[in-house]
């Protein structure tokens, strides 16, 4: 029976190694779960949340303020030269001489004593309100925390974008590039034959030695984009990252759903959350400084145990005097000559100006939201305008090429058409560079 127990352990704990191996060398990522993974590793995020577990301990911290304070204190001592004390003689012997006076000793060499202290806060304003903030306190790194997550999301998207540009790029180049190389191969052959001067097959593969450069370059760039989303998403530099979407579904999302046509509420941004939450914190300033009108109330207890000996024996069974007080202690603040008054209206003038302050913001963000959303109709329009210049370059080029078969069109002349489809793309890759950009930026303006 036991043999079996451990064969049903071992199989288990194989099924976990296997699942969480698994788990960790997950290699190909959609763009939500690039984000998702990225909110699990991102250290940002980790720092966040450990800011929660922070926030609760402090509110355990406040509370137990207002808990029962207990302590214990011992003490000894010994008394190298015992105190002498002096008095007149006369007190003594009526007979004495005037002036003459008697000498003695006060006190034990030794004495040790034990000391119980309790005490309990039964009332006190401040006391209160910061036990009412501290819960706000944690509230407020929670928030923190959800904005952090946004903010990597947001970072993601971005990385996640570039690299689907960038493997957009490497794409068109490498079509150029087998048509570059076609051409130059041609040309070659017709130059060695003598049809065409060896002139023209020069520049064409000039033509094709810059396309393999830009190319190359291209990949580059891909791989540079590639890492700063594995650095985004916390993932291992060394582990192979695969995306999984391309960019033409993350444009026809887009253009199913534009962020034009989404209900957004800017009062979720995460400066005007930020904001709205320093004025609740200076509410509670403003609670603290009327509290200190109040008075505060606390009892105590206090026992302890003394011995005084000649000798060291404090284990013997002789006397021990204790001592026991109990209380209640009680602060009432009479005239501080203006200082809380003042201190309560600076409070308040504090809470206006959060006011003020926060209709500015949510003036300025829609302002913002509205520029925005100019920048993204105008980005679009760009982006499908320069899709047609690239489609337009690329018939023109293929035509040239074709011509080129025959005769009619000149290898140098189809070599120019292909810096013009080489510009039409480039520019293409940047309008919509410049269009996920923007999206990006109205994302982060509703903390998506």
């Amino acid at each position: 029976m036991m043999k079996t127990y451990k064969n049903i352990a071992f199989g288990l704990l194989a099924v976990f190694t296997v699942s969480g191996a698994m788990a960790q060398t997950q290699t190909s990522f959609s763009l939500s779960q690039a984000e998702d993974y990225a909110v699990n590793n991102n250290e940002q995020v980790k720092n966040a949340l450990l800011d929660i577990e922070s926030a609760k301990k402090k509110v355990w911290e406040t509370t137990a303020i207002g808990l029962p304070q207990i302590s214990a204190e011992g003490q000894f001592q010994q008394l190298l030269d015992i105190p002498v004390s002096v008095v007149d003689a006369s007190l003594f012997n009526p007979m004495a001489p005037p002036g003459e006076v008697l000498e003695f000793r006060m006190g034990q060499e030794f004495s040790t004593s034990l000391t119980f202290n309790a005490s309990q806060l039964i009332f006190d304003g401040s006391y209160i309100v910061g036990l009412q903030f501290s819960k706000f306190f944690q509230k407020m790194s929670a928030t923190a925390a959800d904005n952090t997550k946004q903010e990597v999301r947001a970072m993601v998207r971005e990385a996640y974008y570039n690299v689907l540009v960038a493997n957009e790029n490497v794409t068109l180049m490498d079509s150029i590039l087998l048509s570059t190389k076609s051409l130059w191969e041609k040309t070659a052959i017709y130059a060695e034959n003598g049809v065409i001067p060896q002139e023209d097959a020069d520049q064409v593969e000039i033509a094709y030695n810059r396309v393999k450069a830009s190319k190359a370059n291209a990949e580059r760039q891909s791989s540079v984009a590639l890492n700063l989303l594995k650095l985004q998403m916390g993932y291992d530099f060394d582990e192979p990252l695969e995306v999984t979407a391309t960019l033409q579904e993350v444009l026809d999302e887009m253009q199913g759903k534009s962020p034009l046509m989404t209900d957004s509420e800017i009062k979720n941004n995460k400066n005007y959350v930020m904001l709205e939450q320093q004025g609740q914190l200076d509410a509670y300033s403003l609670k603290n400084e009327k509290a200190a009108y109040l008075p505060s109330v606390g009892a105590f207890f206090t026992h302890s145990q003394n011995a005084y000996r000649n000798e060291f024996d404090f284990f013997q069974d002789k006397a021990w005097y204790p001592t026991t007080i109990w209380g209640v202690s009680m602060k009432i603040p009479i005239a501080s000559s203006g200082q809380k008054i003042m201190r309560v209206q600076q409070a308040e003038i504090k809470i206006e100006q959060d006011q003020n302050d926060l209709q500015n913001l949510e003036k300025s963000l829609k302002f913002q939201e509205l520029q925005l959303k100019t920048s993204y109709q105008s980005a679009v329009e760009m982006v499908e305008l320069e899709k047609s210049n690239v489609e337009l370059a690329q018939r023109i080029y293929q035509r040239a090429v074709l011509r080129n078969e025959t005769g009619v069109v000149s290898p140098l002349a189809v070599t120019q058409l292909q810096n013009q489809l080489l510009q039409a793309q480039g520019n293409y890759i940047m309008a919509i560079m410049e269009m996920l950009s923007v999206k990006v930026q109205l994302d982060k303006l509703y903390n998506k």
